[in-house]
C-alpha cells in the first residue's frame, strides 16, 4: 500500500464518528481493560498479579505480520506435532498475531482451524476494495466485512466457553488495540470478556480481535463505547507496539519461567536491497517500513530485558531471512503455505534462540 493516499485522508477526508453502542454492554468492556499504568504513566501499586498454576510458567508472545502471521501458525502447530508444545499460563497476541493466539490459548485442538486461517484463504475472504473514494469518504481503502465473517466463523460461543474455562484455572488472554483518542496501548483481559454473564461477550471478543488488526487507512477503526459520551476509537495496536509484554506477566511466584516470542517476520539487520523510487509515495513508503522495523526491533529487545530481569529463559523464533515477506495484506494460499512450512520446520528443529541477534557485549542480560 502507498502511504502517501494516508495524507489524502489527513488532509481531506470527513469520516463521522458512530455514535450508537454497538457493543451492547459498555461496563464489560471497561471491566475488561488492564491498566497497569496510570493516566500520567506513572506504574500502578495494584497492577494485576497471576497466580502460579503450575511448576513452569510459560508466556507466549506473537506479533503482528498480517499474512505472514502464516509461519507464527505453523510454528505451533509444529511444536504441537513434535509434542513439545507447552500449556501456555499466559499468551499475548498483537494484530494478526491476536487471531493466532486466541486459538493458541484454546489448545492444540484448535490446530487444524488456525492452519486453515493461515493455509487456505485469499484476499477475497479477508477484504474487498474500495479505492480512492473509500479512503475519503470512510477513511479506509479496503472494506473489511469479509473478515468479519471469517472471524465469526472461527470465534463463536464455544471457542469462548473453552477460554472461559481456562480463565477459570488461572490463565490469562491478552490481545492490544490502540486507543488512537488518548494515544496508548490498550490491554484487553480476553478471558474476562469470555468469562462474562452478557450477551454481548462474542460480538465485544470479536470486535477486540477486529480492532486489533486493523491497519490505519488500510481498514476502518473499530469503535468501543468504553467510557461517555462516545465511543472510542480503536486500531492495529502494532501502532503502538510490536509486541505485547508487561512485568505483570511474568512475575509470579514460581522460579521456573519461560518467555516465548514468535515474530511473524525478518529481524534482518538490513532492509531490502532493492533502489528506492525516487517518488513521494516510494519514499514514504519505504521510510515508514524502516521505522516499523526499527520498531519491531526495539519491542524484541525489550521483551528480552524484561524477561531476563526476573529471571525467565528467553526464547525467540523470527521468519528466517531466506525466505520472503509476504507483506502485510498480500493473503496469497501459496506463499502463506510456503511460510507455514517453514514454521513447521522451525518447530520440528527446536530453533528457538535464547536472544535477540546482534547483540552487543553491554546489551546482554545474564
Amino acid at each position: 500500500m502507498r502511504l502517501s493516499l494516508l495524507l489524502l485522508l489527513l488532509l481531506g477526508a470527513c469520516v463521522s464518528r458512530p455514535m450508537a453502542d454497538r457493543d451492547g454492554d459498555a461496563r464489560l468492556a471497561t471491566a475488561a481493560i488492564v491498566v497497569p499504568r496510570d493516566a500520567d504513566g506513572t506504574p500502578l501499586a495494584d497492577a494485576p498479579r497471576l497466580k502460579a498454576i503450575g511448576r513452569r510458567h510459560d508466556v507466549l508472545v506473537v506479533s503482528g505480520g498480517g499474512a505472514d502471521g502464516a509461519f507464527g501458525a505453523g510454528i505451533l502447530v509444529g511444536w504441537s506435532r513434535a509434542g513439545t508444545r507447552p500449556e501456555f499460563d499466559v499468551v499475548t497476541g498483537v494484530s494478526t498475531g491476536a487471531l493466532i493466539g486466541v486459538l493458541a490459548f484454546a489448545g492444540p485442538q484448535w490446530d487444524p482451524a488456525l492452519e486453515r486461517l493461515y493455509t487456505g484463504i485469499t484476499r477475497k475472504q479477508v477484504y474487498r476494495k474500495r479505492g480512492l473514494f473509500g479512503l475519503l469518504q470512510r477513511g479506509a481503502l479496503y472494506d473489511r466485512k469479509p473478515l468479519e465473517q471469517l472471524v465469526a466463523s472461527v470465534v463463536d460461543a464455544a471457542l469462548l466457553d473453552r477460554i472461559a474455562a481456562e480463565h477459570g484455572r488461572g490463565r490469562r488472554l491478552y490481545v492490544a488495540t490502540t486507543d488512537l483518542d488518548d494515544g496508548t496501548l490498550t490491554t484487553w483481559d480476553m478471558g474476562a470478556i469470555a468469562a462474562a454473564k452478557s450477551p454481548a461477550r462474542v460480538a465485544l471478543f470479536r470486535r477486540v480481535l477486529l480492532a486489533s488488526s486493523a491497519v490505519p487507512g488500510a481498514f476502518a477503526p473499530v469503535y468501543i463505547r468504553e467510557r461517555a459520551p462516545a465511543p472510542t476509537m480503536h486500531v492495529d495496536g502494532s501502532v503502538k507496539a510490536a509486541l505485547l509484554l508487561r512485568g505483570f506477566m511474568v512475575d509470579t511466584p514460581t522460579g521456573d519461567q519461560r518467555v516465548w516470542v514468535i515474530v511473524n517476520g525478518h529481524l534482518a539487520w538490513r532492509g531490502k536491497d532493492a533502489v528506492s523510487g525516487a517518488g513521494a509515495g516510494s519514499i514514504v513508503g519505504r521510510s515508514v517500513s524502516e521505522l516499523l522495523r526499527s520498531a519491531t526491533a526495539a519491542s524484541v529487545y525489550n521483551a528480552y530485558v524484561d524477561s531476563r530481569r526476573v529471571g525467565a529463559q528467553f526464547r525467540l523464533a523470527w521468519l528466517p531471512d531466506g525466505e520472503t515477506e509476504l507483506g502485510g495484506i498480500d493473503f496469497d494460499p501459496a506463499g502463506m503455505k510456503r511460510l507455514f512450512d517453514s514454521g513447521v520446520a522451525l518447530a520440528a528443529a527446536s530453533g528457538w534462540r535464547s536472544e535477540p541477534p546482534r547483540l552487543g557485549t553491554f546489551e546482554r542480560v545474564e
